[in-house]
């Protein structure tokens, strides 16, 4: 029996494995080709652009590991369905349900790998890829088109640029003392210390009922919670953020009183993907065993592809509609995972 298990666990992840390697070889020709209109500016040449889209692969893997493992699953047990040895097992004495937790173990194991993907591998990939085109094509990285706004308990702040996550450009800060504005500091940079940002040199404007008076100072220390640590958050595309860099970042928000409903969704959509990657395995049991009893086995191959795609639409329309309709971030992530779940223990007990 330990043979038997050993030989369906490899099984299911050898093919698991194979279904996002060739996933993710797709996905490399696709980004590769968009990628290449940006080829020759600055200094951003043909290896640059090879190096870009392989490190932003591990984000793709990781993205695609539940919709891949069911296809890869479904191709290598099918093999095995296809050459009459699950109808063997089964003659052996080995149950659908003992299968079906062989392959529930093989699950859990590719679940392990895909959030240690998710939260060592992928986040750092995904910040080398872009920092080295944006050295390539500018050097500067900037958050968004004219800057960005910060929170920072009483204290709002906007700086034209982001050089790096510790020097700010072009900062403004607006302190708002009992919902009045009574200073506003200025300064061509802003540079992180390790405690506080330094503003030099600052330019305070005291805003007073009865005067506005000017002071030039070499330079101005402000503390709180906006740190280079929480600028990345916010520079980095919130799907490639780990686990526990979201909910450094919802805390932030939380405590600034701004809306973190996104970042919770992500949070959630993070936990959420092990388990979906478990539950697309234990769906291909029902499936395999209904294809090894009609002639259709491809046809029973393309049903898992669709319910793979479905998968993952239903992930993404969730996903959107909980943050329009303010649905809670858990229920938009976990409910897909629910539902399949479902259904895969109802097909596992309709199997005889």
């Amino acid at each position: 029996m330990k043979k038997l298990d050993r030989y369906l666990v490899e099984t299911v992840v050898i093919g698991a494995l194979t279904g996002l390697l060739v996933i993710v070889c797709l996905s490399f020709v696709f980004e590769f080709i968009d990628e290449a209109d940006d080829i020759g500016k600055g200094d951003y040449t043909l290896a640059s652009a090879m190096l870009v889209v392989t490190l932003s692969m591990v984000q793709r893997a990781y993205e695609a590991f539940p919709m891949a493992t069911l296809i890869g699953a479904l191709v290598s047990l099918g093999t095995l369905a296809a050459r009459g040895e699950l109808v063997a097992m089964r003659a052996a004495g080995v149950s659908v349900a003992q299968i079906a937790r062989r392959v529930v173990l093989a699950g859990v194991g590719l679940a392990l790998l895909a959030a240690a993907i998710g939260e060592w591998v992928a986040p750092q990939a995904t910040r080398m890829a872009q920092a080295i085109q944006a050295n390539a094509q500018g050097g500067q990285v900037g958050l968004a088109a004219g800057g960005f706004w910060a929170r920072d308990g009483d204290l709002m702040i906007r700086a034209e640029q982001v050089v790096e996550p510790r020097l700010l450009t072009g900062v403004r800060v607006y302190v708002i003392d009992n919902v009045q504005l009574s200073q506003v500091i200025t300064a061509p940079q802003a540079r992180y210390d390790g405690s506080a940002w330094v503003l030099s040199p600052a330019q305070i404007t005291r805003i007073s009922t009865n005067a506005v008076d000017v002071v030039q100072q070499p330079q101005v220390r402000i503390g709180g919670e906006l740190s280079p640590a929480t600028l990345e958050v916010v520079s980095a595309d919130v799907p490639s953020l780990a686990g526990w860099e979201l909910a450094r970042y919802i805390g932030y928000l939380n405590n600034n009183n701004l809306d973190s409903a996104r970042y919770q969704l992500a949070l959630w959509v993070k936990i959420a993907t092990p388990f979906a990657t478990i539950v697309m395995l234990l769906l291909t049991v029902p499936l395999v065993f209904a294809s090894a009893r009609s002639k259709g086995v491809g046809q029973q191959i393309f049903l898992g592809v669709l319910i793979g795609l479905a998968f993952f639409l239903l992930n993404r329309f969730l996903g959107n509609a909980g943050l329009v309709y303010g649905l809670p971030p858990a229920i938009s992530a976990l409910a897909p995972t629910s539902v399949f779940l479902l259904i895969a223990l109802w097909g596992i007990r309709q199997v005889r």
